[in-house]
């Protein structure tokens, strides 16, 4: 089975009708694995890459100094092209770091971080419920609490127009925690606070601590169960 992005199951969440659906869960569970071309990031191309390294890069190094350096160039790119192209794809990211300014992302980051994972192409899948599940996390890294050390991870959502809404933002989140589970439990404690999903196009974030407190719903197992049954 092709691996599965969790993109796609947000898309067959809003499909509007049984039938719509039934084709789109037998597409996902008939077609067949393609070559690897490319890493990319939930098929979106390089089209945000100027706004999500800014907020990927602000996030790391835990200083807010990236975001007024970008806006600066990404206005100087726009003024000096006459595509009508690039000029929305200039205008969007801007609207993301603006919104970012206002947006406090190193209140989401713990501040005794001691290491950040590599992470490689050959864990960025993994199986739920016998699914194939593709993620690929910004960010694994561990850090020290109360003399433990947990791990925990960021995921930039690559932004699609309108944001997504809450409950199915927390389907990344519950990937993301998943992933982490799989893949480190054995010898760390996986943080619940610092498992995070931010959607960049709204400047929103869900942590796997607010599916725990219903704050949002958990539909990764129903979502998944109904592919399956379809």
């Amino acid at each position: 089975m092709e691996k599965i992005r969790i993109k796609e199951l947000v898309e067959f969440r809003t499909k509007s009708s049984d039938k719509s659906k039934r084709n789109f869960a037998l597409k996902l569970k008939t077609r067949k694995v393609k070559e690897k071309k490319d890493d990319d990031k939930n098929g979106g191309g390089n089209y945000w890459s100027i706004s999500n390294s800014s907020i990927y890069n602000t996030f790391k190094n835990g200083v807010d100094e990236y975001y007024d350096e970008k806006i600066k160039d990404i206005l100087d790119r726009q003024k000096n092209t006459d595509s009508k192209r690039d000029k929305v794809m200039y205008q969007r990211n801007l609207d993301i770091l603006k919104s970012f300014k206002e947006f406090d992302i190193l209140n989401l980051r713990p501040t005794n971080i001691t290491k950040f994972e590599t992470i490689h192409k050959s864990v960025k899948i993994i199986t739920i419920m016998n699914f194939p599940i593709y993620i690929n996390p910004d960010l694994v890294f561990h850090f020290e609490e109360n003399g433990k050390e947990f791990v925990g991870a960021l995921l930039l959502l690559v932004p699609q127009l309108n944001g997504f809404t809450k409950a199915n933002f927390g389907i990344f989140c519950e990937v993301l925690y998943t992933f982490l589970n799989k893949h480190y439990s054995d010898n760390y404690q996986i943080s619940e606070e610092y498992c995070i999903a931010i959607d960049t196009f709204n400047a929103s974030k869900i942590s796997y601590i607010d599916l725990i407190n219903k704050k949002a719903p958990s539909l990764l197992k129903s979502t998944l169960d109904e592919i399956k049954k379809l």
